[in-house]
């Protein structure tokens, strides 16, 4: 019996063409409430940048951080900063080879510098309306839950081999996250279902995105949206529509939920 469902946001819930949330994917939530299922999100994007979700849904939970920081309405449930050591290391790479980088905490996020990259994939999450705050990343005062370093595939392993105890996900050609090497989303969708009491089999996880491969393969149930990468597809138990061709809906109604 399904308990519980796990949303990526980019891709899953919200559309890169209208960075809204389909009508019929919110009709699904609501059903899905009434009939008592758990619904969280599970993301790479900072908590704060899910605050807008509030506008269409409250969810009962948040994976965030591609589950270094989880948290629900009572509070805290997991949290797993990024080594400080690895970070120093880091830096000095960054700057010598001109690597834009997103550090993010729990306050804010914070890049050493901005280039079109960067503006690019604000502009893909529906977040153009943002100014990036540059600052000294060396000395940073608060813990480092993610970072979103715009470093190539080929330029990937030598900033890895700097950053011990951490690994890399990526689920856009142009950065890459960097979380912690025994993280990822399944280690914080374990956490919460810790909490809750839930069997992996009583739990589905709807993505689209590299970050999201191993989430759909943990999950009781893994469905990849239509317009995900072939390797995420390969991943999931289903391949559903296109966000914006209801994806969400259809694979619900196709496994008899709603």
């Amino acid at each position: 019996m399904l308990k519980a469902v796990f949303f990526d946001i980019d891709g899953t819930l919200i559309s890169f063409r209208t960075h809204k949330m389909p009508e019929t994917t919110l009709q699904a939530l609501q059903t899905l409430r009434r009939q008592g299922v758990k619904l969280f999100i599970a993301t790479g994007r900072a908590p704060k940048s899910t605050d807008f979700l509030k506008e269409y849904f409250d969810f009962d939970g948040t994976v965030s951080f591609n589950g270094q920081y989880c948290f629900d309405h009572d509070g805290v449930i997991y949290q797993n900063p990024l080594p400080a050591g690895a970070i120093r290391r880091a830096v000095p790479y960054m700057a010598q080879n001109n690597i834009a980088c997103c550090f993010e905490t729990l306050e804010k996020n914070v890049f050493n510098l901005v280039d079109q990259r960067v503006l690019d994939l604000l502009a893909l999450v529906g977040m153009a309306h943002v100014v990036p705050e540059c600052a000294d990343v060396s000395n940073l005062n608060a813990e480092v839950y993610q970072l979103t370093a715009y470093v190539s595939a080929e330029q990937e392993p030598d900033l890895m081999r700097l950053m011990p105890g951490c690994k890399a996900v990526r689920w856009y050609p142009t950065f890459v996250n960097v979380i912690g090497e025994q993280s990822g989303k399944p280690v914080g969708i374990a956490k919460v279902c810790e909490k809750y009491g839930l069997g992996i089999d009583e739990i589905m996880a709807f993505g689209d995105g590299g970050n999201d491969v191993d989430m759909l393969r943990f999950a009781g149930t893994g469905v990849a949206m239509g317009n995900a990468a072939d390797n995420v597809k390969q991943a999931a138990d289903y391949v559903t529509a296109d966000i914006d061709d209801d994806g969400v809906f259809e694979a619900l109604k196709h496994f008899d939920v709603i």
